[in-house]
């Protein structure tokens, strides 16, 4: 696995295969050098430029609008669901069955 830099400044992750056949030309002298406008980085360049690239959080991500209504809907549906279910749970025929699985013989 290579890192690499494009000329629009992102990081991304390839593989050596990839890197060797498209983004790689040879000098006069026989040297692999990266192609005109990418750069190749190390591991460790590449987890400070795009942290998600190793499945880190990325502190410096904001959410679009759209995706905080989204979010904030899914919160509030989700408890709206739970609460229903608690309210369904504690009807009386369902307090009087738990009363009598209480009362049964087997557990005196």
């Amino acid at each position: 696995m290579k890192y690499i830099q494009n000329a629009a400044g992102g990081v991304l992750a390839v593989t050596d295969e990839h890197a060797t056949k498209y983004l790689t030309v040879h000098d006069d002298a026989g040297n692999e050098q990266p192609k005109p406008g990418y750069k190749f980085l190390t591991e460790k360049q590449a987890k400070a430029a795009n942290p998600q690239l190793f499945g880190l959080a990325d502190p410096q991500v904001i959410f679009t609008q759209a995706e905080l209504v989204a979010r904030r809907k899914y919160a509030e549906d989700l408890a709206a669901f739970k609460a229903a279910d608690a309210a369904a749970a504690d009807t009386p025929a369902d307090k009087a069955a738990d009363a009598a699985a209480a009362d049964t013989p087997a557990d005196k």
